[in-house]
Order: C-alpha cells, then sequence, then structure tokens
C-alpha cells in the first residue's frame, strides 16, 4: 500500500450554481447552493485515501464547528489526522466557489487558519512515499516537510496553487510539479524559456528538467508531461461536466498514487485524467472525489 502524507488546506466551501457571473453591482440569484468540504490539501488527502493509499494529514483548522467536521470527516475516510492542530482565535477557512452551467468555477476564499500552519508541525513527519504539497498553507511549512521527504528520498508531487504564493524554495523540494496552464505561464513568466502559452506541451517541456518532472493540466483536453528526458500526453475519457472543483485534486492525487506505484508518467497521466474526469461528473468537490472502482471504470469503459 502507497504511504502519502499531504501538508495542506482544509477549506469550508459555500458553493452556489450560478447562471453567469455577476458583474459590478449585479445581484446573482443562485439555481443551487450546498455546503461541502474543500480545499486542496483535504481534497487530495481524501482522493489518496478512496484510491486505496495510507494517508497522514497535516494542516490546521480552527475550533469551530467547520474544524469538528472536518475531523470527524478525516477519521470517516480513514485518514491519520493526528497532525491537524486546532488554532485558537482563529477560523477554519471558507470559500465561497461560483459555478455557472458550463461547470466551470471560481472562488473568494477566507484562507483563516490555513495560513497560520506553523513550519515547526512539519519538523517530525513520518515516513511516506508521496508527499502532496500546494500553496493554501504557509511556505515556510510546506518548504519544511518537501525538504524533509525529498532527502529521504520519497517523491514530492507539488500543486503550485495558488501560484502566488508559490515560492522558488518550495519548487525546488519537488521532485514533480503540476500546474494548469495559467500557473505553467506563471512559472515561465521571467524566465530564459518563452514557449506559446497556449501549448501546454511546450510548457511541460520548458518546466521539465533531470531533476523535476512537470505536469501540466489542460482542463477537458487533459494533460501534457516531461520528465527531462521523455514527454507525452494523455486525454480524459468523455464525461458531462457539472462541476469541475476538485477535478484538478483529483488528477493530483491520482497522478502521486501511480508514480508511487511505479507507473510510468505515460501510464499515471491516464490514470490521473480519468479521476479528474470522474470528479467533474458530481457536484462539490468531496462528493466527486473518486474511488480506484470509479476510476478503472471509467477507464475500461473508454478502451
Amino acid at each position: 500500500m502507497v504511504r502519502a502524507l499531504v501538508v495542506g488546506s482544509l477549506v469550508q466551501d459555500l458553493a452556489f450554481q450560478i447562471p453567469q457571473r455577476p458583474g459590478p453591482g449585479e445581484v446573482i440569484i443562485a439555481d443551487e447552493f450546498g455546503t461541502f468540504r474543500g480545499g486542496k490539501g483535504y481534497n487530495q488527502a481524501v482522493a489518496l485515501a478512496r484510491l486505496g493509499a495510507e494517508v497522514t494529514m497535516v494542516g490546521a483548522v480552527g475550533h469551530d464547528p467547520y474544524g469538528d467536521g472536518f475531523l470527524a470527516a478525516l477519521e470517516r475516510e480513514g485518514i491519520d489526522a493526528g497532525r491537524v492542530v486546532r488554532l485558537r482565535g482563529v477560523s477554519t477557512a471558507v470559500a465561497v466557489p461560483l459555478i455557472t452551467p458550463d461547470g466551470e468555477v471560481g472562488f473568494v476564499q477566507h484562507p483563516g487558519a490555513n495560513r497560520q500552519l506553523p513550519p515547526a508541525h512539519c519538523a517530525d513527519l513520518p515516513d511516506c512515499d508521496v508527499l502532496l504539497l500546494q500553496g493554501e498553507v504557509t511556505p515556510a511549512a510546506s518548504e519544511r516537510a518537501g525538504g524533509a521527504i525529498r532527502r529521504r528520498g520519497g517523491i514530492v508531487v507539488c500543486n503550485p496553487a495558488p501560484i502566488h504564493d508559490v515560492t522558488p524554495a518550495l519548487l525546488a523540494t519537488a521532485s514533480v510539479i503540476c500546474p494548469n496552464e495559467v500557473e505553467a505561464a506563471a512559472l515561465l513568466a521571467d524566465g530564459p524559456a518563452q514557449p506559446d502559452r497556449s501549448d501546454g506541451a511546450a510548457m511541460a517541456r520548458a518546466l521539465g528538467t533531470e531533476e523535476r518532472s512537470c505536469v501540466v493540466t489542460l482542463g477537458a483536453a487533459g494533460a501534457a508531461w516531461c520528465d527531462g528526458t521523455d514527454c507525452g500526453s494523455g486525454r480524459p475519457p468523455q464525461v458531462r461536466a457539472v462541476d469541475t472543483t476538485g477535478a484538478g485534486d483529483s488528477f493530483c492525487a491520482a497522478l502521486a498514487v501511480a508514480l508511487a506505484e511505479g507507473a510510468g508518467y505515460a501510464e499515471a497521466v491516464g490514470f490521473a485524467c480519468a479521476a479528474g474526469a470522474h470528479a467533474a461528473t458530481i457536484r462539490g468537490a468531496e462528493p466527486g472525489l473518486p474511488t480506484r472502482a470509479q476510476v478503472e471504470a471509467l477507464l475500461n469503459h473508454a478502451a
């Protein structure tokens, strides 16, 4: 069984299904409303567990009902939450996803406890096969975790989102980075290589090195990858997308599991594309996070 560690965010989602995005001063009446647990760290931890990994979660919540809900949910999913710290005087993070009829989603977020995860909380981490990091907690905590696990020989997968909270030091700890097209373009903005920003494969080639592989997610078009030597791409099975919240997190978790199990990038990216596709077929981040059986069924149906 793959041993996975996630250092990341826990965010309570207050999700609105809306006919179109509001303009300045405009009031939009939502078609649907729902509350879901989310945050990149939580989503990735749950997806890892549902895909068959043994998971430890490191993060921060407040002393509030949302924090209570996260701890109970992690326990139900079989995830070790003993390293989720509860902080007094700060709220659990909250986000407001705004989902349009095409399934695309935009967010308003208050980071709350995520931005106060102490770096010292990552000083004595358990051994793992793969570590997942993102940009939604304190960079110092993520850097400390990434450096420790990389030195032990574990795979460190960094999802550099939100991109403005990802530091060069954090990227340096990663053995795999997994940006979307916008994030990949931002990572290349100040570099010597200036590939076509609409060409995901070119961006993956520019960002992939012998020391650090790159997988660029391309939404419904799949993903492109490069490990500094070989490059390729994968496409997801065709599905009807209703909500892309959590699709990228499902992709990252499935990619991490497959790589930790020894799969090559072509196979791992194909598996991850199917996981992301499944997540997009269900409203809400947490409900759509796929099990291994669901991903395999989707792959078998597409074959």
